[in-house]
């Protein structure tokens, strides 16, 4: 397996973290508890602000290239790409809402439940897509010259919470991130 396709898939596993992290919020929330709405804030301005910015975008530089190698893959790397819209509209929109709340604005639960719900099941579904269709196709359609290509296209930028030296802004997920691989008995 390439480097490149490696990191798609190590990225992918961060991503579900957090998404498990937003669930468990999320069924805070529905239970009539009190979720930590800071968190749920930081999480999807992570979501809003790396793979909206750079995994996304560099995901459909390889989409368009494997597009180009096999032409039965246009109808599924088109329904990606538009995902990649969707999942991002759909997150600022979680991202303002949550910002509201966060700065003492109310609103109705399921304005932000239903949506947050939503935004799970929908880049779930997206990544194992991924997973299943496309990185397959990736590791036999994309050869080295193909993935610096596509890294020269996109501007490099660390993981702001999960690369060794992450931003301070994500200090207290990387900290509920290690509760909970603990909790599980992962090794941090």
């Amino acid at each position: 397996m390439s480097d490149s396709i490696a990191l798609w898939h190590a990225e992918h596993v961060n991503f579900a973290k957090l998404l498990d992290l937003l669930e468990g919020q999320l069924d805070l929330f529905h239970k009539g508890e009190s979720p930590d709405y800071e968190l749920m804030l930081d999480i999807m301005f992570y979501m809003t602000h790396y793979p909206d910015v750079l995994h996304h975008p560099k995901e459909d530089l390889a989409f368009a290239r494997i597009k180009q190698r096999a032409a039965d893959s246009g109808r599924i790397v088109d329904e990606l790409t538009e995902q990649h819209a969707l999942l991002k509209e759909s997150g600022d929109a979680l991202v303002h809402a949550l910002d509201d709340i966060v700065n003492g604005s109310t609103m109705p639960r399921e304005d932000v439940e239903e949506p947050a719900r939503a935004y799970v099941a929908d880049f779930r579904r997206h990544m194992h897509t991924e997973e299943t269709a496309i990185l397959p196709l990736a590791a036999t359609l994309l050869r080295a010259s193909d993935w610096v290509a596509i890294d020269a296209a996109i501007r490099h930028m660390e993981d702001p919470l999960f690369a060794k030296n992450g931003e301070e802004r994500y200090a207290a997920l990387r900290r509920q991130i290690a509760r909970e691989a603990r909790a599980r008995g992962d090794l941090v």
